[in-house]
């Protein structure tokens, strides 16, 4: 695997640079989004923790993108996506990428994997269902000042894991529907961005991880039809011992468009999650949404669980549903707004209204904004 990514990489590269180029260079664009909400939450205290209310969020992020067509046919573009909220400096997707009808597309830099980008999940038209936007509004005691235990961050969701490590990431190009894609590289953020990677001795960090899957998209007069299949292995980030294991993750999703209505949902099974062997974990999503005009409105549910510890017979759960609701007010303006529910449950405690369990329901309305 390792061989055949490194030798596409040469053979792009080569021919990138193997003719003259009288292209005019590339000129960068600015983009973004920005997102305001306010809402009202009603959760469990739980004796230690007391949580306000009502609460303000909001998500803003800054693109810099630009590309050139190279007289070869081989279309040369940069990305760079920074969050731009105060006091938070970090980066989100980075990457170059060199593509073409005929060749497909090659990312190389800080970027999520190539099955990320083939998921179909349930659909939502406002706040998130599964992307961890309502964690965001009610608190997941697995979280500091929670649970030492609790569902794992990367088994918070059911698509493919959306980290930006350094990556090589190619997809095929489209043959009637169907596209494949490939990558290698750390599944760990902001790691080796400069310098050598260490995954052995008592790194805990810098897994490297790959992925492969396969999607398709089609029309079929007026009713749309996708699905893909994913595999995603992880290593150890160089910890060793007996109840140390590879982590690997399967996962399938689809979804269905017609007359206004898209129905979509996603299911993911994954063994020896967090690297601990035979600590498996699985999470599924189911929804509907239906637009019409500048409207659209949408239902899902995602359900996720995981052993609490290898063969314990017992599991956490985690359980949310979200009813979210958009109009288009033109120039880039989306009025939204989302009634949640979300129940956390640890299967090692029973007590009630244990630190380590939480629930609550919310409404929240807000401002999306792109440019």
């Amino acid at each position: 695997m390792k061989k055949l990514l490194v030798a596409s990489t040469a053979i792009v590269a080569v021919a990138a640079v193997s003719s003259a180029n009288a292209a005019d260079p590339i000129k960068i664009s600015v983009g973004g989004y920005m997102n305001q909400y306010v809402g009202y939450v009603s959760q469990d205290d739980d004796g230690q923790e007391d949580f306000a209310e009502v609460n303000i969020n909001s998500e803003t992020e800054l693109y810099f993108r630009g590309s050139t067509t190279l007289d070869n046919g081989l279309t040369v573009g940069v990305n760079i996506d920074r969050y731009s909220d105060r006091d938070d400096t970090g980066g989100d997707d980075v990457f170059l990428q060199i593509s073409s009808d005929s060749m497909g597309r090659l990312r190389i830099g800080q970027t999520k994997g190539a099955a990320y980008a083939l998921s179909h999940t349930a659909p939502n038209v406002a706040i998130g269902n599964n992307d961890g936007d309502v964690q965001d509004w009610i608190y997941n005691p697995g979280t500091a000042g929670g649970a030492a235990s609790d569902i794992t961050a990367d088994q918070t969701h059911t698509a493919s894991e959306g980290n930006d490590g350094q990556k090589l990431v190619y997809w095929t190009p489209n043959l009637g529907g169907f596209q494949a894609g490939v990558s290698y590289g750390l599944d760990a953020n902001n790691a080796a961005i400069e310098g050598v990677v260490d995954v052995g001795g008592g790194n805990t960090g810098s897994d490297t991880a790959w992925d492969v899957g396969v999607a398709y998209n089609g029309d079929f007069g007026g009713v749309t039809f996708g699905a893909d299949v994913t595999y995603q292995q992880n290593n150890n980030g160089g910890t060793t011992g007996a109840g140390v294991e590879d982590r690997n993750a399967y996962r399938f999703g689809a979804s269905v468009g017609f007359a206004g209505f898209t129905v979509g949902g996603s299911y993911r099974d994954t063994d020896n999650e967090g690297s601990v062997k035979d600590v498996d974990a699985m999470g599924w999503d189911l929804g509907v949404a239906y637009a019409t005009g500048p409207y659209a409105v949408s239902l899902s549910y995602l359900h996720l669980e995981q052993d609490t510890a290898a063969n314990s017979g017992l599991e956490h759960t985690r359980d949310q549903w979200v009813l979210g609701g958009s109009y288009d007010l033109g120039a880039g303006v989306t009025l939204v707004g989302s009634v949640f529910h979300a129940e956390f449950d640890n299967g090692t405690d029973n007590t009630p209204r244990s630190v380590n369990d939480n629930e609550g329901t919310g409404i929240v309305t807000g401002l999306q904004v792109s440019f």
